[in-house]
């Protein structure tokens, strides 16, 4: 009988304990976070950029980046062009609390090759999940 009891109890303690958190989710969605390039450039014949993410949500908090491909697109002294396609050799680590941003560097291995202008499009795929704080 006291076995009974108890694991009444214990169920019912079990109902009483509120969710803490939410599971995280995934997303692509540039309304949640983005990202903007600085600079373009090359470091010991690796193609190099750098920019920021930015998190435009007040209630989530970014907690990785899962897969990131960018398009670069340079156009060189002569006004021809030539795209590059690729993804970072290593995806950085990323938390960036609401309302935040984060500054990063991304490595997209050997390229050679001179340009005067370039521009940028990327495609992500992040993980967030809900509340300000983490």
């Amino acid at each position: 009988m006291k076995k009974w009891i108890l694991t009444l109890l214990a169920i019912f303690a079990l109902f009483l304990i509120p969710a803490v958190a939410d599971g995280a989710e995934r997303s692509s969605d540039t309304m949640i976070l983005d990202w903007s390039t600085d600079k373009v450039w090359m470091d010991h014949g690796n193609l190099c950029v750098r920019g920021t993410f930015y998190n435009k949500r007040s209630d989530l908090t970014i907690t990785k980046l899962n897969d990131m491909s960018m398009k670069i697109t340079f156009t060189k002294a002569d006004g021809s062009s030539e795209a590059f396609m690729g993804k970072p050799q290593k995806l950085p680590m990323l938390k960036i609390l609401a309302g935040g941003s984060k500054t990063g560097t991304l490595n997209f291995g050997p390229y050679q090759g001179t340009w005067a202008r370039w521009s940028t499009e990327q495609e992500y795929d992040f993980t967030y999940i809900n509340g300000a704080r983490w």
